[in-house]
């Protein structure tokens, strides 16, 4: 059958505007995108990871790694975290990526219901293997966060893997907390159930204050942002508030993004969590073993 070329030409236009009005909208309101190369580059490869991720758990392409918490004064392991690793058939790709594109769709919600499962298993895996006990952090996103069932799903799992909820944490960022009245909700079943919450990438918000003092939490992880320059006085005026301030409290804090040895020496004066690429990076469960060996 003999292609229109005029049918040819003006749906390939429609796709194309398309393009661009879906960039324009990803942007905010009151913008405009042209089509480009780029642009139709960048659209093909958005399908291609959203086609992948719907069948990625499936085909067992996730892997959970896990980087270690450390206490500053001791040295010792005192916590994990697990981050999220996906490398499908045509090659590795950054969680900086494809989260995003999980969130817009909504398959985090089950990715993030496998990542909580996975962590729990493999908590239980070390305590069958005798290792000592210790608390495993979990990230959930704001879109996880809007389903009313997410504390029901988190308590399900912990009982179905037959985990101790006091060795789970769930992290969580500020714009989880844009509906607090039903996240406070969701953070209360979950803490009544002993699960720990965290407050993850602090100092990083305009209302970072304002929700540590609404949440009842066990966690603030203070975001590396406030440590890369420790000779600046601003940050480190802020960051030394914040320190000062969590003395004698029950909560325990982290620092992330921790690189250099100068960068601990300043925090030992704290009694504060270390985690960052001076200790190590995310490694696979195997790699670990070496911690509890410590």
């Amino acid at each position: 059958m003999e292609r229109n070329p005029l049918r040819y030409y003006l749906i390939t236009l429609l796709t194309h505007a398309d393009f661009a009005m879906y960039a324009a909208k990803e942007k905010g309101k009151n913008n405009y995108q042209f089509f480009t190369d780029d642009l139709n580059e960048k659209v093909i490869r958005k399908h291609q990871l959203e086609k992948a991720l719907r069948v990625a758990i499936d085909n067992h392409e996730f892997r959970l790694y896990y980087q270690p918490q450390i206490d500053i004064q001791t040295g010792h392991l005192v916590g994990l975290e697990a981050l999220l690793r996906w490398n499908p058939s045509f090659g590795f790709v950054s969680p900086a990526e494809f989260i995003p594109v999980a969130e817009e769709t909504g398959l985090i919600v089950p990715i993030g219901e496998w990542v909580i499962r996975e962590a729990c298993r493999q908590v239980m895996k070390w305590e069958k293997q005798g290792y000592p006990k210790v608390r495993v952090s979990v990230n959930a996103s704001a879109r996880q966060f809007r389903d009313n069932d997410f504390a029901k799903k988190v308590l399900e799992i912990v009982d179905e893997e037959k985990m101790n909820p006091h060795y789970l944490e769930i992290e969580i960022t500020e714009t989880v907390m844009l509906n607090v009245k039903d996240s406070l909700q969701i953070i209360k079943k979950l803490k009544e159930n002993g699960i720990k919450i965290a407050i993850d990438d602090f100092g990083t918000g305009y209302s970072s204050l304002n929700i540590i003092s609404t949440i009842e939490f066990d966690t603030l992880k203070i975001d590396k942002s406030l440590i890369d320059d420790i000779h600046n006085s601003r940050r480190m005026s802020i960051l030394n508030a914040v320190l000062s301030a969590s003395k004698g409290g029950e909560m325990q804090i982290v620092i992330e993004g921790i690189e250099t040895l100068e960068q601990l020496e300043y925090l030992k004066q704290f009694q504060v969590i270390g985690q960052g690429y001076y200790f190590d990076r995310p490694s696979p469960p195997g790699a670990l073993e070496k911690y509890w060996k410590h």
